[in-house]
Order: structure tokens, then C-alpha cells, then sequence
């Protein structure tokens, strides 16, 4: 994980402490998993959801939710109060955030309501069909944590409780600057995590390479990924073009689709992954504290 000065922390699981883990490759593969079951042939999600800004967004709006006081006007989540919280990421101007904002009213998982002491403002409300795809997120990330550290392990977010959801979404409203962190200290994985599908694209090779016991290279159809994730081919190409030109992979030059990917591209994912886990096992244990 990223230095951060926090204080007063409770005991919980360092990047490199996951990452030293004898159990780390198998609890990688079962994220893996986790992930292609919950957005793998659903193209809706993919375009929705799966874009860093985007991903971040929907944390960013539970977090409020979670800590929303009728009383203190200063909680109060409304698109001004999300636009400021998503500044510090630096993924999305305020026009994109209301872009956003205004798709998740559209599609059910926001709703707009007037605030009771003051009509002319409206809250941000994440509706149940929201609220479920934040319970899968969360369990999809603990789930690596649960193989690796399953003694006390994650019941309260593994069984969806969700008052302990919101209570874990209330206290990583002060980690904002973790999460950014985490972003910026990984500027490899920003290429897939800044695409629309990118990063399960990624996560769909990986498990390709798992399966084939990483011998040699890929053959992948670029259609194929797209039709998975909901991108055009024409997506999925440019991206593997840019990313070779990054040294993350390397293409075939024949007609099939081959497809390396680098000993850099395979560590920064791995990294990415152990940080993850890392920033979610200390939300796990700051809600345990508060609860």
C-alpha cells in the first residue's frame, strides 16, 4: 500500500505481507473469478460501471450515503459535495461527474430527492438495485481475503450484512486520499482502469493464461473479448495496441490474435491486487472498531 500517515490504525494486512503470502497466487485466481462471474456477458454492467472514474464514483456516492446526517447540512450528498469528493482522484471534471450522476438516475441506481429542510437542494440516494451491486463489489474484493485469512476472516461482508456495509462505507469516507493513492502509486494498471471494460479485459487474459499454465502466448479474438465486456473489437484492439507500446504485451504479427503479456504488466496487476486487499482489510477492520 502507498504510504499514508494515518493514526490511531487498527492491526490489518500489508501490501507485502499479501503479496509474500505462500496462498497469494490462488486467492489472485479466485479474484479473478470472482470478478469474470460478476461482469463477464454483462454488457450493461460493463458499460456502467467499469472505468476507474466510474468505479470510483459509485464508492464515492455509498460513502456519502453512508454518512448522510439530515441535521449537518455539510453530509448532505449532492452532486456538488461528489463532484469535490471525486476531485482528489483526478479522474473526472465536474461536467463528466454530473455526466455520470445523471446516467445512474436514468438506468434506477440514483434517485434525486428534494432534502427536508431545504427543497431547493436535492440528495443523492442510492436506490436497492444500487445498494445489491455495492454488496457484489465488496464481496468480489474479500473474497481473496477470506482464502488468504480466514481465521477471524470477512463473515459480516461475505454474508451481505448490510448494516455493516454501510458502517464499512462510513469509515472509508476518510480514506478518499488511500484510494487515490492506491490509483496513482499503480500508473501501469491506469491504462486498462482508465478504458471502458479495460480492466476485465486484462482480468479475462489473465485467467486465459491461467488456464493454458501460462505457456507461451495467447490466442485471443479480439470480438470474442468485446462481445464479453460489451466494447467493440475496434476497442479491445486499440487497447492492446497502446498497451504494447507501453511494453505491457506483445502482438503477433501474423493474422491470429496473439497476445503476450510481459513479466512488468503481470507484477503491476499482482501489486494492484495486494493493494486492493490491503485498503479493504483496513476498512473491514476500522468498521469491525466502530461497530
Amino acid at each position: 500500500m502507498a504510504d499514508i500517515d494515518f493514526r490511531d490504525l487498527p492491526p490489518f494486512h500489508s501490501t507485502e505481507e499479501i503479496l509474500a503470502h505462500p496462498r497469494f497466487p490462488f486467492a489472485r485466481e479466485e479474484f479473478v473469478e470472482a470478478m469474470l462471474a460478476l461482469y463477464e456477458h454483462k454488457p450493461f454492467l460493463n458499460r456502467l460501471l467499469l472505468e476507474a472514474s466510474r468505479t470510483v464514483l459509485l464508492a464515492i456516492i455509498m460513502c456519502l450515503y453512508a454518512r448522510y446526517d439530515e441535521a449537518d447540512r455539510a453530509t448532505w450528498p449532492t452532486l456538488r459535495l461528489v463532484a469535490d469528493s471525486m476531485a482528489a482522484h483526478q479522474l473526472a471534471s465536474p461536467s463528466r461527474v454530473q455526466d455520470l450522476v445523471m446516467r445512474l438516475v436514468e438506468v434506477g441506481y440514483l434517485e434525486q430527492r428534494a432534502a427536508p429542510h431545504d427543497r431547493r437542494v436535492r440528495i443523492l440516494t442510492p436506490t436497492a438495485k444500487m445498494i445489491t451491486q455495492d454488496q457484489d463489489f465488496l464481496v468480489s474484493h474479500h473474497v481473496p481475503l477470506q482464502i488468504l485469512f480466514p481465521d477471524p476472516g470477512y463473515a459480516r461482508i461475505m454474508t451481505r450484512d448490510g448494516a455493516f456495509q454501510l458502517m464499512q462505507r462510513l469509515v472509508s469516507r476518510d480514506l478518499f486520499a488511500l484510494g487515490a493513492q492506491i490509483l496513482a502509486s499503480n500508473p501501469v494498471m491506469m491504462l486498462f482502469q482508465g478504458r471502458d471494460a479495460g480492466i476485465m479485459i486484462l482480468i479475462k487474459m489473465i485467467e486465459m493464461a491461467g488456464r493454458a499454465n501460462g505457456d507461451g502466448p495467447l490466442e485471443v479474438s479480439y470480438s470474442d473479448l468485446g462481445d464479453r465486456f460489451g466494447v467493440s473489437r475496434t476497442h479491445v484492439r486499440e487497447l492492446l495496441e497502446e498497451a504494447e507500446q507501453m511494453g505491457l504485451v506483445r502482438l503477433g504479427k501474423g493474422r491470429g490474435r496473439s497476445v503476450e503479456m510481459t513479466p512488468q504488466l503481470l507484477q503491476a496487476f499482482d501489486r494492484l491486487v495486494a493493494d486492493a486487499m490491503s485498503g479493504f482489510d483496513l476498512c473491514y477492520q476500522l468498521a469491525l472498531r466502530a461497530a
